[in-house]
């Protein structure tokens, strides 16, 4: 009776961890000013916010991109103030192969718009670029961000067009089955006006809305089945260079750089815990 009891434990334990077996993130965020951290205090943007919320979620996270900004230690980001969007798209056509992301954030259309008036090839360079990333590291899950608002009014009306480009070609995606999300940074969880530093770039806050937005989306990519195991190139599957599944998540995010310790493992081993309760009671010995 001993022994069988021992073998439930391990298999209530096992079935627990395996059910929710740890999801790696190589993220390259993709973008400009806003990306790299304009506004930011510390010049972390939205990423150090969002590397928080995933590493407490479970995932293993690294962050990759060919320049490095922000107080934070895993801080790599593909991103330079001023750029637009074929810039963005040249940056992105070097560094998706030099890091095989599986997972890209990109907001691009901001500096489009400086001056005002209207962008109307702005949808399609962007998929464009994004069918490029998709070539570039087949597999890859992008998720894009509509414009932020902005207080210029002329500049604005031109990111709302934009937006609505954006719209369209997340509709073509979608019926292409591509693994593409499109995250609202104009939605009631995004950034107002009120959270700009300047006219057009976040302040701390802003970009705290703006991960609580990008966390979202992703957590779309995965319930959708889009995230798969990054590439195999000898890039760590988090910040630490601890990976692997199975018991080596517990290392993973004990260690996890720049956020708190997940709770996840615990969880997940109270809930084997409470199915092995209810069968000793059911059978009691």
């Amino acid at each position: 009776m001993i022994s069988w009891i021992a073998v439930l434990v391990a298999a209530f334990v096992a079935s627990s961890l395996a059910a929710n077996t740890t999801t790696s993130l190589r993220i390259m965020p993709l973008g400009a000013s806003v990306t790299f951290g304009v506004g930011s205090t510390t010049g972390d943007s939205y990423r150090k916010d969002l590397r928080d919320l995933l590493v407490q979620a479970g995932y293993q996270v690294n962050l990759v991109g060919q320049q490095k900004h922000g107080s934070f230690a895993d801080n790599a980001v593909e991103a330079t103030p001023g750029f637009v969007i074929s810039q963005i798209a040249a940056s992105a056509h070097t560094a998706t192969p030099a890091f095989l992301p599986n997972l890209v954030l990109v907001d691009a259309g901001t500096n489009n718009c400086n001056k005002g008036g209207l962008v109307p090839d702005a949808g399609a360079n962007v998929s464009a670029m994004i069918d490029d990333i998709f070539k570039l590291s087949p597999g890859t899950t992008v998720v894009l961000a509509t414009v932020l608002a902005n207080k210029i009014a002329e500049q604005d009306a031109c990111r709302v067009d934009v937006n609505k480009q954006y719209e369209a070609l997340a509709a073509d995606f979608a019926k292409k089955n591509a693994k593409f999300v499109l995250v609202d940074m104009r939605g009631p969880d995004g950034p107002t006006t009120s959270d700009l530093f300047d006219t057009r770039h976040p302040n701390d806050r802003g970009y705290e809305k703006m991960a609580a937005v990008w966390f979202q989306g992703i957590e779309t990519a995965k319930n959708r089945g889009f995230i798969t195991a990054p590439a195999s190139n000898g890039i760590p599957l988090n910040a630490t260079g601890k990976s692997g599944p199975g018991g080596s998540a517990f290392a993973a995010h004990m260690s996890g750089a720049d956020g708190p310790l997940s709770a996840s493992i615990s969880l997940r081993l109270l809930g084997a815990m409470g199915g092995i309760l209810s069968v000793m009671l059911a059978f009691p010995f």
